[in-house]
This record gives C-alpha cells, structure tokens and sequence, in this order.
C-alpha cells in the first residue's frame, strides 16, 4: 500500500511544483496585476489553468518570494488537512493558483509601500540634482524601438540617460534615476507606458518632460482601456504634462495620433509630424517626411524632408514600419538640440533592437526572423511584409494576441488573412481566437493549413522540414520558446 502511495504521490508532487513555477511564470507576464490575469482567465488558454504551460519564471525578487510562500502555504496545507494524503494533493492540485492569486493580492500593499519609497527618494534627487532635458515617449506600440533610435541619435552629441528594456512605469523610472548620477547627464528619454488613465499623467508628473513623442495607436489593451478614446486620452497625458518649450510629436500616418496632434494645437503645444505620407496640419510647425523608402531583409533606406531640406539615410535595421520609428527619433533629436544633418548621419549607427525582427541564422541554411518582443495587429503584419521578401518557404511561429477586447476576433481574421497570403507553413502557440485567426488564413488561401503547437512540437517540426532559403518569423512571446530550442 505504501508503495502504491509513492507511486502516486511523487509524480503528483512533480506535477505541483512544475504548475507552481507556471504559475508564477505567468503572475510575472501579467506583471503581477490581477486586472490582467482576469483577462487572461477568460480566453481559451485560461479556461485550462490547471493543465498550464510549463514555463520557468525569471530569477528575480517577487517572483522568487510568491514561489517560496506558495510552497511553504501548501506545505502547511497538506499537513493540517484532516484527509488521506492523496485527497489533500488532489485538493492542493486545485487550490494551487487560488493560493498564488491570494498571495499576489497580500503582497500589493508592501509593494506599493515599497515603490512609493523608492520613487520618492528618486524625485528627491532628481529635483535636487537634475538639469536634463527630458523627452518622454509613449504609445501603443513603437516605445521601446523609438527610445533606443532616439537615445543613439543624442549619444552621438550629448550624455543620455535612458530607461531600459521595457521599464515605463513610475518605479522603472525611479530605479533608473536612483541607479545612475543624474547631475552627471544631458538628456533623459523616458519610455511611458500605461494600462489605464492616470499612469501617463503620474510620471510626467514625475519627469517634467519638455517634448513628447506618440508614436501610434491602436487596439492593444482594448480590454484594460476599453475604448480607443480611453487609449487616446491615456496617452495624450503626455502631452498634457510637458513643460517648457512643450513640442509635440506625432506620428501623422495613424488616424489618431493626428486627431491627437489637433488637440495639441488647441492646448498650444508647438507641434510637429513625422510621416511616410505628405500630410499638412494647420499650425503644424514642423513636417518630418521619408520619400523613396527602400527597404530589404537587410536595411531601410529613405531621404528625411524637412521644408527644403533633404538628407539621406540607411539603416541596418529590418522592415519598412522601422521608417516611422527613425523618423520619430530624428524629429525627437532635433527637437533636443541637434540639427538635421547631425541627427540623420547618426541615425546611420542605429541597430536592431533584441527579439525585434533580429536575424539569426538557421538550420541547414534558413534563417530565422526574432521577433517575440511584442504582439499587436499592427506589428504582426509589419513582420509579416518582412517575412513576404524572404525567397525560399515562409513560417510563421505566431501567439495569438491579448487584451484587444470587442476588437480581439477582428483583428485576429486579418491578421490571419495577411499571414495565408504570405505564408507557406503556420504555426499558433496556443487555441486563443485560433478559429477567428483560421477563418483570415482562408478567406485569403483555403488550401492553407495552421496547427497548434507546442514549443517542443514546433522546434521539433523545424528542426526535421527546415532547409536552405526557408524563413522562420517567430512572433510573440510564447514563440520565443519554440525559438530558444532551435539555437
């Protein structure tokens, strides 16, 4: 009998620990927000939470102190159950994300307690030593690209401090400002992003921003938001906050963005544009336009026009979307201080930035497109026409995407009808809005096949068909794990 225990509890305990370190892998994405988590728990992948993923979290504090403090709550739970040893693990097995869920929810009051010290102290020293100049970036997608061009074109001329990777909210920016000596800096540029009104609002508050960057919107976290309005006023907080000279920029090729540059005009901002097309805006003061744009699977190239002036530059960097992304640090950078002719000559110094459209060789000659980064409607189809100049066979490695809200199953069909026009082979990384996803690669290509694979199953399915010319697009997050054991 005792052995039949074993037999059963061991691997049982296995499955526990691995669905723990899933669980906390996924708290970690969500960024620990139960607003984001509900959401999640409603798609298809959600509905299974029992039978997660596996994944393994990052080595990091929080993620950490949740896995230890599950552990140790179910540990106590197993052994003051009043049942049969195999009754409690079955009840373990079910309460372990509630478990998860209410720890998160304990752990709120000390981390706020803890960020709101840690950005105090950082205002505290940016008040007291700063001079900078400081340029604040936000939007649906493009912030992170737009601050790395951005922060390259002024590193050629000025010291630039630069929040990294991803951290745009107030406590990323505190920890950057408590990380390095401010006083010793010209410039800061400052990413900012936001899942609700306010979150803008409070770290311009903090920052002060001079000039302001919006790059694009779109229906990224339409079930956070709600509306594309609440998206718009969210990020116009931006702009709203700067101080100073008060130039704004605006990306006039998205439809909102150029409503949003009138509403600048209205609050006396000194506006500027950048675009692919020649678009005119009353009182606009200045117009950034790219003309004869070329662009391959190894460089964008295009002339800068401002007024009279024209200059050309080539990047090595993939995809035409990339233009608008140069094109806003150019305009940012001259904005700060640099002229025209300096800005774009260092913009010739901008590289990719990691797990966005970054080339890697692949097996027996193909090539692999990273581009898991991100995910939204409009940078899947940008990777996708970089995928479409590839010669050989075209993969696409795609997760569905998230919290686009009413417009989720909209978006999904067209971004599926562009990938059946493109692609030879199409891989989802799990079932959400995988039918409305299906019914685009069909309306385009019927013939077209698209399977659901795991990472394991993807790598393994590469692995065995790829061949000289052929292009993998691993697009997503989930992508990225099919990605990392193929290297």
């Amino acid at each position: 009998m005792n052995i039949i225990l074993l037999l059963i509890s061991v691997p049982w305990t296995i499955r526990l620990v691995g669905n723990l370190l899933s669980y906390v892998h996924l708290w970690y994405v969500k960024e620990y927000r139960w607003d984001r988590m509900w959401i999640h728990l409603h798609t298809k992948q959600g509905r299974l939470i029992l039978f997660p993923a596996r994944r393994i979290p990052p080595l990091s504090p929080k993620a950490v102190v949740l896995f230890f403090s599950t552990f140790l709550a179910c540990g106590a739970l197993f052994f003051l159950l009043p049942v049969h040893p195999l009754l409690a693990l079955f009840v373990l097995d079910i309460a372990l994300f509630p478990i998860t869920a209410l720890l998160v929810l304990l752990m709120k009051l000390p981390t706020t307690l803890y960020h709101e010290y840690k950005i105090a102290q950082a205002l505290a020293k940016f008040g007291a030593q700063s001079k900078m100049t400081v340029i604040g970036i936000t939007g649906s997608f493009g912030k992170t690209s737009t601050k790395e061009n951005l922060a390259t074109i002024l590193g050629s001329k000025y010291k630039v401090l630069k929040t990294e990777a991803s951290k745009n909210s107030p406590i990323g920016i505190a920890e950057t400002l408590l990380e390095k000596p401010t006083s010793t800096y010209d410039v800061f540029v400052v990413e900012m992003g936001a899942y609700k009104k306010g979150e803008i609002a409070r770290m311009s508050q903090m920052v002060k921003p001079k000039i302001g960057i919006i790059t694009a919107i779109n229906t990224q976290h339409q079930d956070l938001f709600g509306t594309i309005e609440t998206t718009m006023k969210a990020k116009y907080e931006l702009i709203s906050g700067l101080v100073g000279k008060r130039i704004a920029i605006f990306n006039a090729d998205n439809k909102y963005t150029r409503q949003m540059a009138q509403w600048a005009v209205k609050d006396g901002c000194r506006v500027w544009l950048y675009a692919k097309e020649n678009y005119k805006l009353l009182n606009a003061e200045k117009i950034f336009r790219a003309e004869n744009i070329v662009s391959d699977l190894a460089h964008v190239a295009f002339d800068v026009c401002v007024e009279k002036s024209r200059v050309h530059v080539s990047v090595n960097v993939l995809g035409e979307h990339q233009v608008s992304n140069i094109l806003a640090a150019i305009a940012g950078a001259v904005a700060g201080g640099m002229t025209l002719n300096d800005a774009v000559k260092a913009a010739g110094s901008i590289r990719h930035n990691p797990k966005t459209l970054e080339l890697i060789p692949g097996i027996n000659g193909s090539i692999y497109i990273n581009d898991t980064f991100n995910n939204n409607p409009d940078a899947a189809k940008a990777a996708l026409a970089v995928l479409a100049k590839a010669s050989g066979r075209k993969i696409l490695v795609f997760q569905p995407m998230i919290e686009l809200g009413s417009y989720a199953r909209a978006s999904h069909n067209e971004v599926g009808r562009e990938a059946g026009r493109v692609c030879d082979d199409i891989i989802l990384t799990n079932g959400n809005f995988a039918d409305d996803f299906i019914a685009g690669v069909h309306s385009s290509s019927p013939e077209k096949n698209v399977v659901i694979l795991s990472p394991i199953e993807t790598a393994k399915f590469i692995r065995g068909t790829g061949k000289k010319d052929d292009a993998v697009l691993f697009k997503g997050k989930e992508a990225e794990f099919a990605f990392r054991l193929l290297i």
